[in-house]
């Protein structure tokens, strides 16, 4: 935790900065062959018998899964505060870890290449920031950081015989990446429990990542009736760098499960950590399941962050073991897969809901999008929650560093209750640095089924379809016009954290320029080493554009709550009371 961080918003990463995770196995047990063969007396058949049912019992103990199994390394981390009766306080400490491998079991190959790179992954950032203090960091050091590394992963996966970790194959949706591979479902039926598959990604070698949601039964007295989770396959003959990282609070507990299907797992859970993680040897892979097993609830009350964790019973991850089908045998995909997907659908009907894009509006950094959403006859969707279950925004030609945006659903005041509107607000960076939604530019909205109460323990399914709208930015939809508030340099304070007691690590800064625009606000300012500095939103006040008519408009990690006539703006007012005029006629 970190400052204000607990009560961050959630935002979408790009595909492209998701890591991924490979391989595993027990080392598998040599059986020696081409003994002399001689007969054996009655009596003494029993007895061998008995030693054989002995030696079996003895490899069994063997193949008991255990954390040691996969542990790569330990060390410690930095915390800023601790969790003391319910209430987080400020308390810089150190925090013992225990890293723990997602590509193999120890003595396989895999587990091997994996610590390796976990080694020279800590050394090389702990190297760099030493050099970072001491002022002797090379130039570019960090910016060549990705290259570094993967070229450390290819020579440790020709280092130890594996194939490399692959390429990422670039699937139109969720549901044409589980086709490729061969995976229709990746749970078993199950009362219990219900499992769905949010979103994921797969690389050419075979190792694939999907999040899951876990629902259960409301009536049933549990503290935890949703959460979230994931699940990694990672084959045995693959490299893959990726692992997790344990807190050691002294609590952790380990054991195994047989589950309904006759698989043995590994559930590690503790109590005061939010997840647990469920681990099963294939032979062939290692599947690795993390939930948020207890998840935690965080509250502010007069600037007091308290926090509550809701425990999943020892019972409800054995459920989750048992749902979950560990005996899926997925198809390696390719390349070709990818180019064999079926187009995107041209018809804006499916399954008998229909999808219209209503309107596009941009200042060139925040695009707003409206989603018309009209279902069938008689079907009331006006009082639903409804949420989209994938959205891709992306344009083709160029590199995104990543974004936010998330649809919300509103009413369109028609009066119908089989109609209503989807709205979403995308800010999107690119590693050029160039105006995101230039003219010209075509944008990809990719819309993947719809759900009512997702994240919920009510969470159904609305409808399942695929929705294409292909989006070209236009004159028609932007309004480029920014107006400079500052004719000079002023000093403005910001938030830099967050202190124990709730409020705010103030710091000013100079800032050089402000551009108000109908959506966004920009803000230029040298903060020095500060990676964080909050100019709209401290002291428990959020800035806002304030128009002609007294009306206010939020500005939101420098989006507009709407969009605005500039015309219309009289100034911008700034926590700490500051107000900057808009000037007029720019």
């Amino acid at each position: 935790m970190n400052g204000k961080d607990i009560f961050r918003g959630l935002q979408y990463i790009g595909d492209d900065l998701i890591e991924n995770a490979e391989t595993g196995q027990f080392p598998a047990q040599n059986q020696g062959s081409g003994k002399t063969r001689r007969s054996i007396r009655r009596p003494l058949l029993i007895a061998a018998l008995i030693a054989l049912l002995l030696l079996l019992v003895g490899c069994a103990v063997v193949y008991v899964l255990k954390l040691e199994n996969v542990k790569i390394g330990t060390g410690t981390e930095q915390r800023d505060y601790s969790l003391v009766d319910g209430v987080y306080v400020e308390d810089p400490h150190t925090v013992d870890t225990t890293t723990l491998s997602m590509a193999g079991l120890k003595g396989s190959n895999a587990y091997k290449a994996c610590a390796d790179f976990y080694a020279f992954k800590t050394k090389y950032t702990a190297d760099g920031e030493e050099m970072g203090k001491a002022g002797t960091l090379p130039e570019g050091y960090w910016d060549t950081y990705r290259d570094v590394m993967d070229a450390k992963a290819k020579e440790l996966a020709e280092q130890y015989g594996l194939k490399p970790e692959g390429q990422r194959l670039k699937f139109r949706t969720t549901r044409n990446m589980c086709d490729a591979l061969g995976v229709e479902r990746f749970a078993r039926d199950s009362q219990d429990v219900s499992i769905d598959v949010d979103q994921g990604f797969c690389r050419d070698s075979g190792n694939f990542f999907v999040l899951l949601r876990f629902a259960f039964p409301e009536d049933q007295g549990y503290e935890v009736t949703y959460t979230s989770g994931a699940l990694y396959w990672n084959r045995q003959d693959t490299f893959s760098r990726d692992y997790f990282t344990l807190e050691d609070s002294g609590d952790w507990v380990e054991r195994n499960y047989t589950t309904s299907a006759g698989n043995t797992v590994l559930i590690l859970t503790s109590p005061s950590q939010e997840r647990g993680y469920i681990i099963c040897d294939r032979g062939d892979a290692l599947m690795t399941v993390w939930l948020d097993a207890n998840p935690e609830l965080l509250s502010e009350d007069a600037g007091v962050v308290s926090a509550e964790y809701l425990h999943m019973t020892d019972a409800q991850l054995d459920m989750v073991a048992d749902a979950l089908d560990f005996a899926i045998q997925p198809i390696v995909p390719t390349q070709a897969d990818v180019d064999a997907q079926a187009a995107p659908p041209q018809e804006a009907t499916q399954n008998g809901y229909t999808l219209k894009l209503k309107s596009v509006e941009t200042d060139g950094y925040v695009a707003r999008i409206v989603v018309g959403i009209t279902a069938p006859e008689g079907v009331d969707i006006e009082s639903l929650n409804i949420s989209t279950g994938r959205t891709f925004f992306r344009t083709p030609d160029r590199d995104s560093m990543g974004g936010s945006g998330a649809f919300n659903d509103v009413t369109d005041d028609d009066g119908l209750a089989n109609t209503k509107d989807l709205v979403a607000e995308f800010t999107v960076s690119f590693r050029d640095g160039l105006r995101p939604f230039e003219l010209g530019a075509t944008w990809d909205l990719d819309i993947t089924d719809l759900y009512v109460d997702q994240w919920r323990s009510t969470s159904r399914v609305l409808t399942e379809g695929d929705w294409h709208f292909s989006i070209t930015i236009d004159e028609s939809c932007t309004n480029y016009r920014e107006i400079e508030l500052l004719s000079e340099p002023i000093t403005l304070k910001a938030s830099t954290g967050w202190r124990a007691d709730g409020t705010d690590c103030l710091e000013a800064f100079p800032v050089t320029s402000m551009k108000l625009r109908s959506q966004s606000i920009s803000l230029t300012a040298d903060t020095g080493e500060n990676t964080y500095a909050d100019f709209f939103c401290f002291d428990r006040t959020i800035a806002c554009v304030v128009l002609k008519d007294g009306s206010r408009v939020d500005i939101l990690n420098q989006c507009l709550e709407k969009p605005i006539d500039l015309d219309q703006a009289d100034y911008v007012l700034l926590p700490g009371d500051t107000k900057l005029p808009v000037p007029a006629a720019q």
